[in-house]
């Protein structure tokens, strides 16, 4: 079981793991990866030590392992545990920072992913949000592959690896282009995309905090995750041709989410501008990009800072 945190502050992260606990209690370990925020993986720790010293009965299960993160990049999160940290477990599960799990979120996930021979990872769907029905509704009939809560077998982990397979660092479309890969099974010149290799659970789900839209803090979080929603739509188009028209393979994926733009707008000028001039909004979010005076994100790994 895989916690991805970065922003999140300690009490939402706590209630998170302890969701998390009570949900994946059949795990064998709680990985927290906490990417770009020593000071949220230093007080988690604190926390934790606190929690072991505790009276008999309070202690956690399963083992819970803190992960720190120098580089604040869900991608590059991604990539440290697919290459780094997993070892060897037959199904890893994901969830955002700020997701509480339903009770038995992993067992209906886990076990029809499992059961499942064509599947290659699996899904569940939202219940809380305002766009959630939708998104449900369009995930089960569609498939989909969300980040929120969501699973790889350990056999396609190992592919991965073996195959050198990561993520561009800076990526914002995380999700689709892991469901993606996923489609192709990890190869688009041998494969056509196949919905089927995702499992989407239509009863596995999560709770999460709802926006409060009169809190400054919500409102500006909510302006940031616009402009980067417009920054995936370059990335999608990326994606779209590095896998599905040019059929090449994740592993030759550019390091970086800004060379991979970079790379499909000089072989597609006119798919590049088209989409800028049909989002007059992308103009600044295209001028950050290109150009490019600043260095691109490099990957850094991991430090376990705490065990239990």
């Amino acid at each position: 079981m895989v916690i991805f945190a970065c922003r999140e502050s300690l009490p939402q992260l706590q209630q998170t793991l302890d969701a998390t606990l009570v949900s994946g209690a059949s795990c064998a370990v709680v990985h927290v990866l906490v990417n770009g925020n020593p000071t949220l993986a230093s007080d988690l720790t604190t926390e934790l030590t606190r929690r072991q010293t505790a009276p008999a009965g309070l202690a956690a299960s399963p083992a819970i392992q803190v992960w720190s993160i120098p580089l604040g990049d869900k991608a590059n999160a991604w990539n440290q545990y697919i290459h780094r940290i997993w070892a060897g477990e037959a199904i890893a599960f994901f969830i955002d920072g700020y997701v509480r799990l339903n009770p038995d979120a992993v067992e209906l996930l886990g076990n029809a992913a499992t059961a499942n021979p064509r599947a290659m990872g699996g899904t569940g769907v939202p219940t809380t949000g305002r766009s959630a029905k939708t998104l449900r509704e369009n995930m089960i009939i569609n498939t989909g592959f969300h980040g929120n809560f969501c699973c790889i077998k350990g056999e396609t982990i190992q592919q991965m690896r073996d195959r050198h397979i990561r993520l561009p660092v800076g990526l914002y479309r995380t999700d689709s282009l892991m469901g993606a890969i996923l489609c192709f099974a990890l190869d688009p010149r041998s494969h056509a995309w196949e919905d089927y290799r995702i499992h989407v659970h239509p009863e596995a789900s999560w709770q999460i905090n709802p926006a409060r839209w009169w809190h400054p803090k919500d409102v500006q979080a909510h302006i940031k995750r616009y402009f980067r929603q417009i920054r995936g739509k370059l990335e999608n188009a990326a994606i779209a041709d590095h896998l599905d028209r040019r059929l090449l393979s994740p592993a030759e994926l550019p390091a970086t989410a800004r060379q991979l733009v970079l790379d499909w707008a000089k072989s597609c000028p006119a798919d590049y501008k088209r989409l800028a001039h049909k989002h007059w909004l992308m103009m600044p979010t295209l001028e950050s990009i290109h150009p490019a005076p600043v260095a691109p994100l490099k990957s850094s790994e991991p430090e376990l800072v705490w065990q239990g």
